[in-house]
């Protein structure tokens, strides 16, 4: 086995935005996968599932419990290409060793806008663990860097995160990406230094929640003022009250921001592409996907906002693209495929082989609210804490959740991300039933129930990661 593949997951990036906004990258692609769907709705269970190849409720990895440490290597498709280096790059804390996402990797950086450099000091960790304010704190983290193994990237963190920090409270554009720059070059060193073939997996989170103006992005996208960001609204006031009159602009600041974020990665992925092809001689495979997509809040979203409590084609129909693959696959290949058999796909390419990945029937499933900031009214957080599943058939798609609801939605080929509800408190069909192992209120409850018996607090420096995505 001689291909690399590499994995380029664009965090939240679905499917319609990203086939307008990113042209460089459909142009490089050979090979379109248009039914592309997730197997989940938030980045954890989607990246579990991408590994194991199994449903949430098999791998067990979801909004009751973040820990990936209990995965093997053999539990996931990593095991099938013992040839190759496993090798990783994330801006997504919750794809990060923080939650243990590194342990099937052979090697792995955690990418973080407090650490361009990830061989230097982690910034945000050195706060949270110091007292010292003003001029003490600038002697005390001069020392942390001398002393430091990698004296020059601690230096260069440490400044990178002020001017960072200044210009974010300043009506200019924002210094620094959402990771893009550093998670390419830190994929394409990793790829250059390593002998063997190798599986390289990229999470881009610069689409991701909240959007802001970058230095870099595309004015002709947005007009949005440069100190706005999506924080100036709140996610939770629309999906309980709907889309009122007073939302409209922040949407639409929103809406175009997330489209200069995708056009802004197109660039930058496309490059690292390009960069990655120049400077090896093997031949390398790039799949361009997401782990998820995003509500914005339209009809068709059911006017709902971010990417919790729900499986709208918004969430689930996502990219599916392969750049260089082996002969093979047509064009635009149009049956679905499920990042269910993403592992699949990923073994076959490494062994010069383009493997039958599709199917006329995929599930996809959602354990719980996914992230936070729910209504604290009990009944509201019942609701959106439900359990949902789904299946495919055709243009039909059934929904139904742990509270008794099913719903029938009509969908288009032909029009990504987008659905009508045709049908409610309608009957699931027992074949839709039988991709699940058990009943869909049962597994909620043995869940809630695991989450109350386990620890899975995280350290001051991850809690203020987390709300900086919106995720608490």
């Amino acid at each position: 086995m001689t291909r690399n593949v590499v994995l380029l997951c664009l965090d939240t990036v679905r499917k319609d935005y990203f086939d307008e906004y990113a042209p460089r990258l459909r142009d490089m692609a050979s090979v379109s996968f248009e039914q592309c769907r997730a197997a989940s709705a938030w980045s954890t269970p989607s990246h579990a599932s991408m590994l194991t190849g199994e449903l949430p409720h098999r791998h067990g990895i979801h909004t009751h419990n973040r820990d990936f440490t209990g995965l093997s290597r053999s539990d996931t498709f990593l095991g099938d290409i013992p040839d190759h280096a496993a090798l990783g790059a994330s801006a997504n804390v919750y794809a990060s060793s923080t939650f243990g996402f590194d342990t099937v990797f052979d090697r792995y950086s955690d990418i973080a806008p407090h650490r361009r450099f990830p061989a230097g000091m982690d910034m945000e960790k050195f706060i949270q663990d110091r007292d010292a304010e003003g001029a003490r704190r600038y002697v005390e983290f001069l020392r942390e860097a001398v002393r430091h193994d990698h004296t020059l990237e601690s230096l260069g963190n440490g400044v990178l995160f002020k001017a960072n920090d200044l210009f974010r409270r300043a009506p200019l554009p924002k210094l620094l990406d959402d990771g893009a720059s550093i998670v390419s070059s830190e994929g394409l060193s990793m790829v250059d230094s390593t002998a063997e073939p190798v599986f390289l997996f990229t999470n881009f989170m610069d689409a991701h929640g909240p959007v802001h103006h970058v230095l870099g992005y595309d004015r002709e996208f947005h007009d949005a003022p440069n100190d706005w960001t999506s924080f100036a609204f709140d996610d939770w006031e629309i999906n309980t009250g709907g889309v009122s009159a007073e939302h409209e602009r922040d949407l639409r600041y929103h809406r175009d921001l997330y489209s200069a974020a995708i056009d802004y990665l197109d660039r930058k992925v496309a490059s690292f592409v390009r960069e990655v092809q120049r400077k090896t001689d093997r031949e390398t495979t790039f799949i361009v996907t997401a782990d998820h997509g995003e509500n914005l809040a339209f009809p068709e979203d059911e006017e709902l906002f971010g990417h919790t409590s729900s499986l709208t084609e918004s969430l689930l129909h996502v990219p599916c693209y392969l750049i260089n693959p082996p002969e093979g696959y047509e064009a635009a290949e149009t049956e679905y495929v499920s990042h269910l058999e993403l592992g699949e796909l990923i073994v076959g390419l490494a062994n010069e082989e383009t493997p039958d990945v599709f199917r006329e029937r995929v599930p996809a499933e959602l354990i719980g609210i996914g992230v936070g900031g729910a209504p604290r009214d009990p009944d509201e957080h019942r609701y959106w804490d439900r359990m949902l599943r789904c299946v495919y058939d055709g243009e039909t798609k059934y929904v139904w959740d742990s509270l008794g609801g099913s719903r029938e939605y009509e969908i288009d080929h032909d029009r990504p991300c987008w659905q009508r509800q045709v049908g409610e408190d309608v009957t699931v069909p027992s074949w839709a039933r039988d991709f699940f192992d058990v009943e869909i209120s049962e597994y909620k409850e043995r869940a809630q129930e695991s989450e109350a018996d386990a620890d899975q607090d995280v350290d001051a420096t991850v809690e203020r990661r987390l709300e900086e995505l919106g995720y608490r």
